[in-house]
């Protein structure tokens, strides 16, 4: 590696080592660190080019007076010191009032600001942004007397209440929350519900690989087609949804031009402005030439070239067709949130962010995005994956972003919180770092992130929004960050099964760590009788991905497992411990209640497992009766009583060994 190259990558932080799963220094190629510098933007191909910008970025940093960004906790007054006498004036995120000005001396005395991101001039120019963040994000605490709540984890496209539709739906979610409400659950955890755009029925449909976070997904919207087996047709699910979708549209426009309808429309729009415009233009463009823009014809690349204002000129009526189907999919959803809150939940919708957009997708197309495509999101060799993993999901670039003044985030944080008591991000670890893989490459590296200004972001937008974070923080977790996500009242995230003993069972849960959400499971591992029958292995033996001999000793330390719970119901025992942890937020997802052995997903699979496309094993009315949900709901709230009290009250639990499902 030449000196210069490796100065540059350490000045804007491209690792040119890191450990692996297993402890091991792992050196990267300079090749693979030249690719991610020029995915970034900057122009390197050589040690000469790579000192030349070098001496640019570092020209620039040391003219600076104050660091990019200045992170204040807001409420309070600030000094920050600089070099020379300037003339500074302070501006709300805005841009439109100044708050105060003056001249400077030796420090600059900002004074107690709003929570926001706001501008700092010196001398007529912007040089700072000054991120004044609250003293945490929202916790629990802030919003209820109780210790602690309990909901429910399941799958948006699965609650089809088994006769009514083929596809799940925001008023299907309502109505299943409202029902789970009924037994005490405070809220309802789904997966990402991002604009996924126009894939094709036979793509395996990851609800991870969205087309753009920023809009919902319209096959939610309407209730068609009826439900014929246990797994999700999307082909036909997708045709109905586009017919719905059309009749839908064509009756709104025969409304009158002053019915409230079209009024709300019209506010919709104003609001969305520029960026919805775009994402209609693009969801119009990708009906016609595919989802993946880079494959379009040349001039429909750019979104502001001369062709792409054409072709939306002579589209006005598809295009106004995708604006209304994310109006209604944005009023339902609200909808759906209304009714959980009504039914008695305090939190409501729990809603997940995915980290990243599909390479391809409407969200690296826009026009002002931090994104970068000559590069993709994945994770470094491990067991599991020999050879890594690519993820497809297109990086948020640290030199951008920051560029920005982190508007993008803090923008697609707002938008996914707006609906929701409660948000996931998904791989909070990308925070800090994100390992990059170079388009055309195997190898890969890490990208540093401004971890803290990131965090102060989150808790701004938390605070504004009244919406808890949790940070899905599993994996190769680096040094420092659990403690810097729980400090800034970012609840982490505890899996059961991860937690294991000396004894091949399970951690005392009262060990669970206060601030996390504490479940057993996650969408891509095995549901509780899934882990203790191995079916997850026995899947990945049955189709090679392992040999027999791995299933056999991953059977046997699952039995070994069932053997410490001391239960003839491990599914029951395991959601007793739940309710006995020390975590102020417990989920349990509704695959474990029904004792179903299928998960969502089978990581490392495509056709060999039905990923994401299961149905929900209980009915609205299921849910409203049955003895599992009383009995469920009986043993959470006695445990809830018993910590707020400050002790145990096992003989509070009601005994659901008998319950059959």
């Amino acid at each position: 590696m030449t000196d210069w190259v490796a100065e540059l990558c350490r000045f804007v932080g491209v690792a040119s080592d890191y450990r692996g799963f297993d402890g091991q220094l792992i050196q990267v190629a300079p090749d693979t660190q030249v690719a991610v510098l020029r995915a970034m933007g900057l122009d390197v191909t050589s040690e000469a080019d790579a000192r030349v910008v070098l001496h640019r970025i570092r020209t620039v940093e040391e003219q600076r007076q104050l660091p990019q960004e200045l992170i204040v906790t807001a409420g309070q007054p600030a000094k920050f010191p600089v070099s020379r006498t300037v003339s500074w004036s302070l501006e709300t995120e805005s841009g439109e009032k100044v708050v105060e000005s003056g001249e400077a001396v030796q420090s600059i005395a900002i004074p107690a600001l709003p929570i926001g991101i706001h501008r700092l001039c010196l001398n007529g120019e912007f040089t700072s942004w000054v991120l004044a963040r609250p003293l945490r994000a929202l916790n629990l605490s802030d919003l209820i007397a109780e210790p602690r709540i309990w909901g429910v984890l399941t799958a948006l496209y699965g609650l089809t209440d088994k006769t009514a539709a083929s596809l799940g739906s925001y008023h299907s979610l309502g109505e299943y929350a409202a029902a789970m409400a009924m037994h005490g659950a405070d809220f309802v955890g789904i997966n990402p519900i991002h604009a996924m755009g126009q894939v094709r029925p036979d793509d395996v449909v990851s609800p991870y690989s969205p087309s753009h976070r920023e809009f919902l997904n319209t096959w939610y919207c309407t209730e068609t087609g009826s439900a014929s087996c246990d797994l999700i047709n999307y082909r036909a699910a997708l045709q109905e949804n586009a017919a719905a979708l059309d009749d839908g549209f064509e009756e709104f426009l025969r409304l009158p031009d002053g019915a409230p309808e079209k009024r709300s429309l019209a506010g919709f729009r104003a609001s969305g402005g520029a960026r919805l415009r775009d994402f209609a233009v693009f969801e119009a463009l990708a009906f016609r030439f595919g989802s993946d823009w880079r494959k379009w014809p040349t001039p429909y690349q750019d979104r502001d070239s001369g062709a792409v204002a054409a072709f939306a000129h002579d589209h006005e009526q598809e295009i106004a067709l995708v604006e209304w189907g994310q109006w209604q999919s944005d009023v339902q959803l609200a909808n759906a949130q209304t009714r959980a809150i009504k039914a008695g939940m305090r939190l409501g919708l729990y809603l997940d962010l995915a980290v990243g957009p599909r390479l391809g997708g409407a969200e690296t197309w826009s026009k002002d995005t931090a994104l970068v495509t000559g590069a993709t999101l994945g994770a470094p060799p491990d067991p599991l994956g020999p050879s890594g993993q690519s993820w497809g999901l297109a990086p948020l670039c640290p030199i951008r972003i920051r560029k920005q003044g982190y508007a993008g985030f803090a923008r697609l944080l707002r938008t996914v919180m707006r609906h929701a008591g409660m948000i996931r991000i998904d791989h909070v670890l990308g925070l800090m770092r994100s390992y990059w893989i170079p388009e055309g490459s195997e190898e890969g590296t890490y990208v540093r992130y401004p971890f803290d200004a990131l965090l102060a972001v989150v808790a701004i937008e938390s605070v504004r929004t009244k919406s808890i974070v949790i940070g899905e923080d599993l994996g190769l977790v680096p040094s420092g960050l659990r403690e810097k996500t729980e400090a800034a009242g970012i609840y982490g995230l505890d899996v059961l099964q991860y937690m294991r003993s000396e004894d091949g069972g399970f951690v005392d849960t009262s060990k669970t760590r206060k601030k996390a959400v504490c479940a057993f499971a996650t969408h891509d591992t095995p549901t509780i009788a899934g882990f203790f029958a191995a079916e997850d292995a026995r899947v990945r033996a049955e189709i090679g991905s392992i040999d027999r001999t791995c299933f056999a000793n991953v059977r046997a330390d699952r039995q070994a497992a069932a053997q410490t719970l001391g239960a003839s119901r491990p599914v029951q025992e395991i959601h007793r411990r739940l309710a006995r942890s020390s975590s102020e937020i417990v989920a349990v997802q509704l695959d474990d209640i029904a004792e179903r052995k299928d998960q969502q997903n089978l990581p490392g699979t495509v056709d060999e497992f039905p990923n994401w496309r299961l149905k929900a094993p209980f009915s609205v009315s299921d849910i409203k009766t049955s003895d599992a949900f009383v009995c469920l709901g009986t043993e959470m709230s006695a445990q809830s009583r018993s910590n707020q009290n400050g002790m145990e009250k096992d003989n509070d639990l009601q005994d659901c060994s008998h319950v059959a499902h």
